[in-house]
């Protein structure tokens, strides 16, 4: 991933986790569970949480495929001990949101698409400078801006 987004998005996941308290980690991940960069609160292993995100979000992807009228955007699991939620950041990348025990799932998941969609904002306004550096194509939904030339 080009390095100016990096440490964009680096900049933005610090930023996130400073601002909501009961969030213990953020991870963009590949979606075969690869750590593209994080923040993390409580020094869990980063890249055991990729590799799981990947798993899980896979099988909502799966569930998809399957029942032919759901469209998988993200996978929650809710338990005594936290959160997590895993949500698609473009075609390649997720995003995996972990959380302490007294988190709300429906604020966690609002602060995950936001997160999400920051970080989207960032690549789509590097774009709009006429840079194209790798995966923007998998990050940005849809096609990109006609300004953008291959």
């Amino acid at each position: 991933m080009n390095e100016f987004i990096l440490k964009r998005f680096q900049t933005e996941l610090e930023e996130t986790l400073q601002n909501i308290a009961s969030v213990d980690n953020i991870v963009i991940a590949s979606l075969d569970g690869i750590v593209t960069t994080y923040a993390s609160r409580n020094g869990q292993n980063i890249d055991s949480i990729a590799a799981r995100s990947a798993s899980f979000l896979s099988l909502g992807d799966i569930w998809e495929d399957v029942s032919g009228n759901l469209s998988c955007d993200n996978v929650i699991m809710d338990s005594t001990t936290g959160t997590v939620v895993v949500i698609h950041m473009g075609s390649k990348l997720l995003l995996c949101m972990t959380t302490t025990s007294d988190a709300t799932t429906g604020l966690i998941l609002h602060h995950a698409k936001s997160c999400a969609n920051r970080l989207l904002d960032i690549t789509q306004s590097i774009v709009q400078l006429g840079e194209r550096p790798p995966l923007v194509d998998s990050i940005l939904p849809g096609s990109l801006p006609s300004i953008v030339s291959a």
